[in-house]
């Protein structure tokens, strides 16, 4: 067998055997989801609040959300009403496929702090729902 067959069949057999590479950046795919009636009750120091939205992940995939940002680097943490007076922080939220989840009457909200500027009540703030693959820009009610 001629020297280059062999080369190229080792090449083959090289190629065919590597793990496949994944980018870092993902940020441009995500599964598509909407958000639906996003509230945001601020609390008495006007520079955090609880968020509540309903969301549908309508893809045919799971869909886990992280947390929730924006361009001044808001903080979120996913928190659960254990009873009447305690609270838990959650990691994540995971919607199967075709699953809502209506947090606006659920016990599960996110909460946000650290805003730079005191919000307003009937202003209207931009955000970022941070998936496990990507960002989905909304923008949600300041109440009381």
């Amino acid at each position: 067998m001629p020297r280059i067959h062999i080369i190229l069949l080792l090449l083959m057999l090289f190629l065919v055997h590597q793990a496949p590479a994944f980018a870092d950046n993902t940020d441009a795919y995500f599964q598509p989801a909407e958000i639906h009636d996003a509230v945001v009750t601020i609390s008495n120091q006007d520079t955090s609040g609880d968020l509540r939205f309903r969301i549908v992940n309508s893809s045919p995939g799971k869909l886990t959300i992280l947390g929730v940002s924006n361009t001044d680097n808001v903080q979120s943490k996913i928190m659960g009403r254990i009873d009447a007076k305690n609270h838990t922080e959650l990691g994540s939220i995971t919607l199967l496929r075709e699953e809502n989840l209506d947090l606006t009457t659920t016990h599960i909200f996110v909460r946000l702090s650290n805003f730079k500027e005191p919000l307003e009540i009937g202003e209207i703030i931009e955000l970022k729902l941070v998936l496990s693959n990507g960002e989905l820009p909304f923008s949600a009610h300041v109440n009381r």
